[in-house]
């Protein structure tokens, strides 16, 4: 089972839990159709944390919400854990949905219950008795931390409170599939980092796969073993989060990695890439573990070849717990030094690619 990010890759071959399939969704309304999604494929490995990024409107709740056919696509295929859930019946398509936890960003709890009879709710409509549904909900209430405010209720609690009640409650029925639908947008950054913390133990510990929606790359490097990318509609790129990192290929991608700019922020037309200010003739990106960092190669690589370079850009990210450094250079004139400077690094085993269409 795919607990920890380095054992994602060597793990793949196994069974994706859910698979999508040419799925497009097209909503109709009075002033014409929608197209919400075009053509995704993608699949989402059992037991892993699969993120799902873009910007408001991009069509990411809407891919969610066909995983569980809350939203049947207009074509294509959703099949989970082996299933086609379009050719279930509407008996087997609630038991399918019953293993299939949600939390949103707005708590979505009930205001008139407290916290211990909100968890129990789910247990007590699918005919579980008093009792046990009470004791189910005890055991995960203290599962997510909240073993002492069963009698609360949710107009007592912060916000990362209510998420934590919403954790159990999706958790109630045992469900193999946890979909989060921007589950820490509303949360600040502390608490956040509180509620991925508890989400990536429940992983390890209860095996359950989750699907996160975020229009924030923070959430994804912290917690996704891969990640797809959502614009207008469409699957631009997807993969695992250390791939997209040093590697990013769509203009979408390059925003997130490169220029640190979340989804929301993609319309902005003014001209801030530092990569931009300097027009240099060749530029690279080296990408490096900062664990890995034994000699100063840069420094190394300046008195070596007796040039300077500009340094454009350079930034350290958390990804996955590992610290991963990028650098943007500018290199000097001439194709003959600079692919000696290109060589030097790729031989110091830095990570290079050429930027030649940087956002």
């Amino acid at each position: 089972m795919c607990k920890e990010r380095k054992n994602y890759e060597r793990e793949k071959t196994m069974a994706a839990i859910i698979e999508v399939k040419n799925v497009s969704k097209t909503f109709t309304s009075k002033d014409g159709n929608v197209e919400a999604l075009t053509d995704i494929n993608l699949s989402v490995e059992k037991g892993c944390i699969y993120g799902i990024i873009g910007m408001s409107g991009a069509g990411k709740s809407t891919l969610v919400r066909c995983f569980n056919f809350l939203e049947k696509p207009t074509l294509g295929e959703v099949i989970v854990d082996g299933r086609n859930l379009e050719s279930l019946s509407d008996k087997e398509l609630r038991q399918e949905r019953s293993e299939i936890g949600m939390i949103f960003q707005g708590f979505n709890l009930l205001m008139q219950k407290n916290v211990l009879k909100n968890v129990m709710f789910p247990l007590e409509i699918n005919g579980v008795s008093k009792d046990k549904a009470k004791k189910r909900a005890k055991e995960l209430l203290d599962v997510v931390g909240l073993g002492d405010k069963e009698n609360a209720y949710p107009a007592q609690l912060s916000g990362g409170q209510k998420q934590r009640v919403a954790i159990a409650r999706a958790l109630a029925n045992n469900p193999k599939i946890l979909l989060c639908d921007e589950a820490t947008s509303a949360l600040d950054p502390q608490t956040t980092h509180q509620i991925l913390n508890l989400l990536k133990e429940i992983n390890k510990n209860l095996g359950i796969t989750i699907v996160i929606i975020t229009h924030q790359m923070s959430v994804v490097r912290e917690i996704c073993h891969n990640v797809a990318i959502i614009e207008k509609g469409r699957l631009v790129e997807n993969g695992s989060v250390e791939e997209i990192f040093a590697h990013p290929k769509s203009k979408a991608a390059k925003q997130l990695v490169i220029e640190g700019k979340d989804p929301d922020e993609w319309n902005d037309q003014s001209d801030s890439s530092l990569v931009k200010i300097i027009d240099s003739t060749r530029k690279i990106r080296i990408v490096f573990s900062t664990n890995d960092a034994k000699e100063p190669v840069i420094a190394n690589m300046i008195l070596k070849f007796n040039t300077a370079v500009n340094i454009l850009k350079a930034d350290t990210k958390d990804v996955g717990g590992v610290a991963k450094g990028q650098m943007i250079l500018g290199l000097p004139d001439g194709a003959d030094i600079q692919d000696k400077i290109i060589e030097y690094l790729k031989v110091a085993g830095l990570e290079v690619e050429e930027v030649t269409d940087h956002v």
